[in-house]
């Protein structure tokens, strides 16, 4: 497995709640917490594990992946968002089309950038530069003002992403807003050429940070 592979299904936010995390001796938070309402899950304690999710999930000090999967373990339990901000764009995750594979871009409102090229190497920015943070902010506006147009997927899972087929997916705590569809109608659309341009903007800067690990 490529570091791709292995990086890919944390992008998003809605790892399963055994996978998030893998055990139960963590001891760090937020991951104790997740790991204390798990178990509070178990025992038929619903509430209490509600609890413990609604304090990751508005605690904006947590990485934003931390807040989706709160919102994502409160949403499979009958919580939902209120609406001011159901809509507020946490992450965008951009899967382009390169030949029969994807290259995958994700930038978070903490500034973390993760980008994995389709041959397998990965590169992942925590502590970016400020041209680097300039443009997630950029990425993340212009997902925003889409979101604010369109409603969150409604499926319990994000659709099958064929060859030849590009998605944007902006992160919300009302659950994925998604755009998908093959990659030249896509970029062709008015509605998605913004988010082609602040990643293509993103991409160019991040790579001169250096090529990706293998």
């Amino acid at each position: 497995m490529t570091a791709a592979d292995e990086l890919r299904p944390l992008l998003f936010g809605n790892v399963p709640i055994d996978g998030w995390p893998a055990g139960d001796d963590a001891t760090a938070e937020p991951w104790s917490t997740f790991v204390r309402a798990r178990r509070h899950l178990a025992n038929g304690d619903l509430d209490l594990a509600i609890r413990d999710w609604g304090r990751i999930s508005m605690f904006d000090m947590f990485e934003p992946r931390h807040r989706l999967q709160a919102w994502t373990f409160l949403r499979a339990n009958g919580i939902q968002p209120d609406e001011s901000i159901a809509c507020t764009v946490l992450g965008v995750v951009a899967e382009l089309a390169i030949g029969g594979a994807h290259d995958v871009l994700a930038t978070y409102a903490d500034g973390s950038i993760r980008y994995l090229n389709h041959g397998g190497s990965a590169l992942v920015v925590d502590s970016a530069r400020y041209d680097l943070v300039l443009g997630a902010s950029a990425l993340l506006a212009v997902g925003q003002e889409l979101a604010d147009d369109l409603g969150p997927w409604a499926g319990p899972e994000l659709p099958t992403l064929d060859p030849g087929e590009s998605r944007f997916t902006l992160l919300t705590p009302g659950g994925p807003v998604i755009g998908q569809g093959p990659d030249a109608a896509l970029s062709a659309d008015p509605m998605a050429q913004p988010l082609y341009a602040a990643v293509t903007s993103l991409l160019l800067a991040l790579l001169e940070e250096g090529p990706p690990t293998a």
